[in-house]
């Protein structure tokens, strides 16, 4: 990434411990502070430089060995940095004394404020958010993740209000006539971005897991909703006590559900916060609520360890928190709910993001250079998350679970309390592989992998009794490739005359595999690994034969129609050819995860060609397909049903609806008008039928919609009727939506919701850029770079597929004033997704 340098801090001066006091007023969001930092400094100096932002310094002074001095306060707005100036230079361990004022914003980054309802009156709660580089808007900090130091907190609160901060309570004294100083324990050595403030009132529901308090913290009236997720809270910090080898090193957990809360959650160190929507349920909630709720919780507990307990060195690596923790989220699910079958559904949700996010020019490489403080907010992406996770799969693979699993405890226990690079992580993983296969491969792939953009595509040709293999780049957008690459690709594969597994290395641009006969061969067996095949046709059409009769099924069925549908949307094939082998060979009783690969590609085709002659052929597919499975499975959820097969039942009957098929429309509407009138209907169609509703309704059911919207209770219900809001067709009520998302009734962390939605109505489509050029001033003052909120209405431009419009969208981002740091990347990347589009269309012929 491009861009002017990042300036850093130095290292001459290093912090050692914090000592803050907080004064905070829930009145005025005023809140003022005092601080004694300990440092340590190298060479001596007149000038500390610390960060700051938003903050008001009334007085700071110097106390070394030599004296205490008041320090000249320069403040550099630009850099978020002051400067400590003073007269006689200082060495070795100094205090910086220094007291603050700042403002609770309600802008969702730093120490904000966040609202809620009880009894029908406003209430506030005061909550933190610091990463990535917000730490330093709630105090004067050495706010880069290698400065880790203690901290020791005290907040002044009101009487009747709780305090919470990452330790246990140390004491509590009055404080004045009405208030209170609550003082919390040292933490352990840690980044500031890790820290956690917390004041206000809360429901809690508390239990043990040995000398551990895990604990659920809720605003008022929402207890109920917390004893699931302190059910999975406790499972999930057992099995990476168990997994990692180190114990989980602070007394308490508590997780946090905020009103307002900009990302989905966050991992501070003992108290880490969520979205209520995603922290929130109980045992009757929806199968994929529960399951996002359970990958969350086990996500952000990942990262008590790969992260908070070993942190990376610079943001570059921000893939080491993110990608750990996205990997071993689905891991511990597997382990603690195997019935959930959480490793086949990480190919769905996980591989297959990967694998469109890193599928255009523009991305970028798992570990990427930092130049400006945007860009540390513009990785927090799929590549870092989805693509970091997929290669680490790789990786286990290839070095095999248990030596993968010793070689992350060899790292956390060597770096604990410190800063590591992907460097240190390989040196560990190749330390605990010297026996094993991967040992050969475990650096030359990581290395590769991490540090190069994109993936390959592996073309096949059969020549008698052998397969020739080409490599090269794959990109939706064919065009001549940025540079040479060659990527070390472990081929695992199957064939028609051979009953094991063959594993060999295409480490050159083209390579040679022996069949020991004519037949067919599947390659990346398994699918563990990140690249696409393409086969030549009679292949492909023997393959297909396979799948058909359930002899390759599972991820290698999904791989072969994954790897067919980004050919044929990336224009390579034609979209009829693609047609034609789902209709030859997977219209019938397909397991997962094919099933929901092909729908997740028949609702793509469905937004192109909507409007189109051509969606007449996809919109038959989509009744035939749905309409089998919704025959099978049925409406009503059966004892022996798993979780696969109820998403899929709610996701066909959805489909089934918008396709138009007027028996689901009919069904649907009696089971809406019956949940309207207070009668419960199955949880795990809720979605699809409030869908639907919406998707044929009238101006009389959106204003009965908002009404449900405004005064539902249960996050999850209210989170249905705003989506739903953004589902109907009336160009007026769509238009009605896009006003409604940014008033009183839409908290700021949702108001992204409705434009997305209507970015893939058929009728938003086409008014949702309009939308977006109009009120992007407004969206910009709106959204910070620090709450990840803009790249968003970015990405809702992403569908567009006409050239008139695509240069519509590049003349208005060419504006300078129209242009931040932080979304800079998501605009190329959708512009190029767009470029997409239309080169389909025009391989398709399609007008």
């Amino acid at each position: 990434m491009k861009g002017e340098k990042y300036e850093t801090l130095g290292t001459n001066v290093l912090p050692v411990n914090y000592n803050i006091r907080f004064d905070t007023n829930l009145k005025t969001f005023r809140f003022g502070g005092s601080e004694k930092v300990k440092v340590s400094i190298k060479a001596s100096t007149r000038k500390i430089l610390l960060n700051a932002f938003e903050l008001q310094i009334l007085h700071a002074s110097v106390k070394s060995r030599e004296g205490v001095q008041k320090a000249k306060i320069t403040y550099n707005k630009r850099k978020k940095q002051v400067a400590l100036k003073i007269g006689n230079p200082v060495s070795g361990d100094v205090v910086l004394d220094i007291e603050f004022t700042g403002t609770n914003n309600d802008k969702l980054y730093g120490f904000y404020r966040s609202q809620y309802d009880e009894n029908g009156k406003r209430k506030y709660i005061l909550t933190s958010q610091f990463e990535a580089a917000y730490a330093r808007a709630a105090f004067p900090c050495f706010d880069e993740p290698s400065f880790k130091a203690t901290f020791d907190i005290s907040m002044i609160v009101d009487k009747d209000l709780e305090a919470i901060s990452n330790m246990p309570v140390k004491s509590v004294s009055p404080y004045g006539k009405d208030r209170k100083l609550v003082s919390f324990g040292t933490t352990p050595i840690m980044s500031s971005y890790l820290l956690y403030l917390g004041v206000g009132k809360y429901d809690r529901v508390s239990s043990m897991l040995g000398s551990i308090k895990v604990s659920v913290l809720t605003t008022p009236g929402k207890r109920a909703l917390a004893r699931l997720p302190l059910e999975y809270g406790k499972k999930f910090l057992k099995y990476y006590n168990d997994y990692f080898g180190i114990r989980y090193p602070l007394p308490k957990m508590d997780l946090l559900a905020i009103p307002d809360f900009s990302a989905g959650a966050m991992e501070n160190w003992g108290a880490v916060t969520f979205r209520e929507i995603a922290l929130l349920g109980d045992k009757k909630s929806a199968v994929a609520i529960k399951q996002r709720i359970a990958e969350v919780i086990a996500h952000e507990l990942a990262h008590q360890w790969f992260g908070d307990l070993v942190t990376m060195k610079w943001w570059n690596d921000l893939w080491l928190n993110e990608s750990f923790a996205t990997f071993m989220s689905y891991k511990a699910m597997d382990a603690v709910f195997p019935e959930w079958d959480m490793k086949t559904q990480y190919f769905d949700d996980t591989i297959a993001t990967a694998f469109s996010a890193d599928s255009i020019r523009s991305t970028h490489p798992i570990s990427v250079h930092i130049s400006t403080p945007e860009d540390i907010e513009s990785i927090f992406d799929e590549i870092s998350y989805e693509k970091g996770g997929t290669v680490l799969h790789m990786l286990e693979n290839l070095a095999g679970p248990e030596t993968f699993r010793k070689g992350l405890h060899i790292h956390l226990k060597r770096h604990a309390y410190g800063n590591a690079t992907k460097y240190d992580l390989w040196k560990a993983i190749a330390e605990a592989s010297k026996e094993s296969r991967g040992r050969v491969h475990i650096t030359k792939v990581a290395n590769y992998w991490i540090d190069e953009p994109g993936y390959p595509i592996v073309n096949v040709n059969q020549k008698g009794k052998s397969l020739e293999l080409g490599q090269k780049r794959f990109m939706i957008l064919e065009e001549r490739l940025p540079k040479r690459q060659v990527w070390p690709i472990p081929i695992y594969y199957i064939s028609e005359n051979r009953d094991k597994p063959q594993f060999t290395m295409l480490s050159k641009e083209k390579g040679a595999i022996a069949l020991h006969g004519t037949g067919w061969a599947k390659l990346n067996y398994g699918q563990h690994y990140l690249y696409r095949v393409r086969y030549p046709q009679a292949m492909l059409a023997a393959l297909g034969e396979q799948i058909e009769l359930k002899r390759i099924k599972g991820t290698d069925s999904w791989g072969v129609e994954n790897d067919l549908f980004v050919l044929a949307r990336s224009g390579r094939i034609t979209m009829n050819e693609y047609f034609d082998f789902l209709e030859k060979y997977c219209l019938g009783d397909i397991d997962y995860p094919l099933n929901m690969g092909i729908s997740s590609h028949l609702g793509w085709f469905d937004l192109m060609l909507t409007g189109k002659e051509e969606h007449g052929k996809v919109n038959a597919l989509m009744l035939k397909y749905y309409g089998r499975i919704v025959d099978r499975l049925g409406w009503q959820k059966r004892k022996d049903d798993d979780n696969i097969t109820v998403m899929l039942r709610s996701a066909a009957i959805s489909s089934l609806g918008k396709a138009g098929h007027k028996p689901t429309i009919e069904k649907a509407i009696r089971l809406y008008e019956r949940f309207m009138r207070g009668k419960a209907i199955e949880p795990d169609i809720k979605s699809a039928v409030i869908g639907i509703a919406a998707w044929t309704g009238d101006e009389k059911r959106y204003d009965q919609m908002v009404m449900r919207y405004k005064h539902e209770k249960a996050p999850d219900d209210k989170r249905r009727f705003l989506q739903a809001l953004g589902m109907f067709r009336d160009n007026a009520l769509v238009t009605r939506s896009l006003k409604f998302s940014y008033t009183k009734d839409v908290r700021l962390q949702d108001a992204f919701l409705l434009p997305a939605m209507i970015s893939s109505n058929p009728a938003g489509m086409g008014m949702i850029w309009e939308w977006t050029k109009e009120n992007w001033q407004f969206l910009l003052k709106k959204h910070d770079v620090g709450t990840h909120m803009m790249d968003r209405f970015v990405e809702n431009l992403s569908s567009t597929c006409t050239t008139k419009r695509r240069k519509d969208i590049a003349a208005f981002f060419s504006r300078k004033d129209n242009v931040r740091g932080d979304i800079k990347l998501t605009i190329q990347q959708t512009l190029e997704r767009i470029d997409a589009n239309i080169n389909f269309m025009k391989k398709n012929g399609i007008e």
